[in-house]
């Protein structure tokens, strides 16, 4: 009966880790969408609009509880991007959204340092731990 009672827990475990990183997921895949209308936005307002909207998803982003080996590391990432997100917006404020959408390329280059970290735990982590 433990052992039943064991399995039962650690599947359940399982499950809530895949939820939370599924969601993670979800709000990166919206983080990426959100980056590119920025990035396409033809008028000022308009970039400064999608921009607010990638802060918000950067700061739920920062709520979710990362692998502990790559927690510290993903919130420096994260707080990179909304450091670059305000440089844009200042540039924006300035009148110069040529020169935001320049910064804004250092949000990709930030995805591609920081995407590997993401990767969904297999079944075998989610079951016994370990990984990366």
């Amino acid at each position: 009966m433990r052992k039943i009672v064991l399995i039962f827990m650690l599947l359940v475990s399982a499950s809530v880790t895949a939820h939370e990183s599924s969601e993670l997921n979800k709000t990166m895949k919206e983080m990426g969408h959100t980056y590119k209308l920025a990035v396409k936005a033809k008028t000022g307002q308009e970039m400064q609009d999608h921009l607010q909207d990638l802060a918000k998803l950067v700061d739920k982003s920062k709520t979710f509880a990362f692998k502990k080996e790559v927690a510290a590391e993903s919130l420096v990432g994260l707080n990179k991007v909304l450091d670059t997100v305000a440089s844009a917006e200042r540039s924006i404020a300035e009148g110069d959204v040529e020169l935001a959408r320049q910064a804004l390329l250092e949000i990709d280059e930030l995805r591609k340092q920081y995407h590997e970290l993401h990767e969904p735990p297999s079944i075998w982590e989610l079951l016994f731990g370990g990984g990366k």
